[in-house]
């Protein structure tokens, strides 16, 4: 038994890959939070990933709708459980909250900028894009880097939970 109690003979289908966790599709996670390390006493999360190939960023070029559209349709998906405290998961939720408080709040003063008060539209649109690094510190447990062939890479664990598991064989 390692020192954050994952048995590896227990655990089938989980490995690392430098910073990445690997993970057979239907693995079943440690009982650690994927974001401390630390027990996870039975918290538990299912966290819907979706993923696509880089390549697909040059749609954006051909503009944002066309780009969401394409990603849609183009990506795969995947519904991982991943351990979490409740201390981590708080933290996910608030950034989450903070993100659409941003994001509604950029949105209102843009409509108002609209509507006669034309010096909003500056602060609407910083306040909608300082979401953006919001949500991508705050309120992601993990995201995925990679799915492909019935296997998820997965950014964002803990490198005390990484260090526990096997290095992946490929």
């Amino acid at each position: 038994m390692s020192t954050l109690g994952i048995d590896p003979g227990i655990v089938h289908g989980v490995w690392r890959a430098g910073d990445r966790l690997v993970m057979a599709e239907d693995a079943k996670l440690p009982d650690r939070c994927v974001k401390t390390g630390l027990p996870a006493e039975g918290g538990w999360v299912e966290v819907r990933l979706r993923w696509h190939h880089p390549a697909l960023y040059l749609v954006l070029l051909a503009g944002i709708i066309l780009y969401f559209i394409v990603a849609y349709f183009a990506s795969t998906s995947v519904v991982v459980r991943v351990g979490v405290t409740d201390r981590a998961l708080s933290a996910a939720r608030r950034g989450w909250r903070l993100t659409w408080a941003l994001v509604l709040l950029g949105i209102a003063l843009c409509v108002a900028a609209a509507y006669g008060v034309p010096f909003l539209w500056a602060p609407g649109l910083a306040l909608a894009v300082a979401a953006i690094p919001v949500f991508l510190l705050h309120a992601r447990l993990v995201w995925p880097t990679r799915i492909e062939h019935g296997y998820v890479w997965l950014a964002g664990v803990h490198p005390d939970y990484l260090a526990q598991l096997p290095e992946w064989p490929r």
